[in-house]
């Protein structure tokens, strides 16, 4: 049985990164090796690679510490990108997330100042009770369909 967490997808340049998302003791949330990437998107592939995520769960870690200090994202290296703003300016992203008996499948929008914040008019709750690959055949067909349909199976 999954337990409560979140877990983030981000479609950029053709591929999609799944990053292993650890709760600092702080109580946020940031993303860790391992990081799954699945290039070109294939839809089993994609599947398989946020089921692995998912079932890895949200380790806890110490909050880092804060300024330039706070460690790069893994994202950069498999994005081959020097800066996170970068990155968050061309990538596209979903979160996935289970609490209070429902999954919750979000994605994000940009924001008119900088940086992106969830479009919570476009998200979709699914019961608990579905299987775990339903919730992720939903979300990989969202992001697919976002990529302009680079899924290699329907």
């Amino acid at each position: 049985m999954i337990g409560d967490g979140l877990w983030l997808v981000f479609l950029l340049k053709g591929q999609v990164l799944v990053p292993t998302m650890a709760k600092t003791k702080a109580g946020f949330y940031m993303g860790i090796e391992p990081v799954e990437v699945v290039a070109p998107p294939d839809q089993t592939a994609l599947e398989q690679a946020i089921i692995r995520v998912v079932k890895r769960g949200n380790p806890s870690v110490p909050t880092p510490p804060g300024g330039a200090n706070f460690p790069k994202s893994p994202l950069l290296k498999y994005a081959k990108m020097k800066s996170i703003s970068s990155f968050d300016k061309l990538a596209k992203s979903w979160k996935l997330s289970k609490r209070e008996g429902a999954y919750l499948i979000i994605p994000y929008r940009a924001r008119n100042d900088s940086g992106a914040e969830e479009d919570a008019e476009r998200g979709e709750a699914i019961p608990a009770e579905e299987p775990l690959e339903t919730v992720v055949r939903r979300l990989v067909h969202r992001v697919l369909e976002s990529a302009g349909g680079l899924a290699a199976a329907p």
